[in-house]
């Protein structure tokens, strides 16, 4: 414990760790190139450099791959799927997983909307892989989170 900067040693102060819980869902479905499936991972990797110590991953295409917990950022990546797209599992796992302080979709936007019919604690924020993307998804995109796009 550190003494408290106003009161001195009377009234010790308190040292709050901050931290945060990440998730990133990377659409690997056949839409997605895999140029740009090797830039979103090193937007991935360029998290550590800001202090961010793990970051849940999971990629999706029709359902749900394997979940991956970084500690640092990784020279080589495996993808599975490359079939169609639904966002609707990664909001099916965000309702049973509640621990996540952010989610993070990097997407190209071409499925059906997720239906979020639940409170959602998690923060969302899409990420289309291009302006015409972005242009064409924003409107429901929008109603579950916050929405950008990056230009490769």
């Amino acid at each position: 414990m550190r003494p408290n900067r106003r009161s001195g040693f009377d009234q010790m102060g308190s040292i709050y760790e901050l931290a945060s819980k990440l998730l990133v869902a990377v659409d690997v479905s056949g839409s997605v190139s895999s140029k740009t499936l090797q830039a979103f991972y090193s937007v991935i990797a360029r998290f550590f450099k800001y202090g961010i110590e793990t970051i849940d991953t999971i990629q999706f295409d029709t359902k749900l791959r394997e979940l991956e917990t970084f500690k640092k950022a990784s020279k080589e990546i495996k993808i599975t799927g490359r079939g169609g797209t639904n966002f609707q599992p990664v909001f099916d796992y965000i309702r049973e997983h509640r621990q996540y302080d952010g989610l993070i979709i990097l997407t190209d936007g071409y499925a059906t909307p997720p239906k979020a019919d639940f409170p959602m604690r998690t923060k969302v924020l899409w990420i289309c892989q291009g302006e015409q993307e972005y242009n064409e998804h924003k409107d429901w995109m929008k109603k579950t989170g916050k929405v950008c796009w990056i230009e490769f």
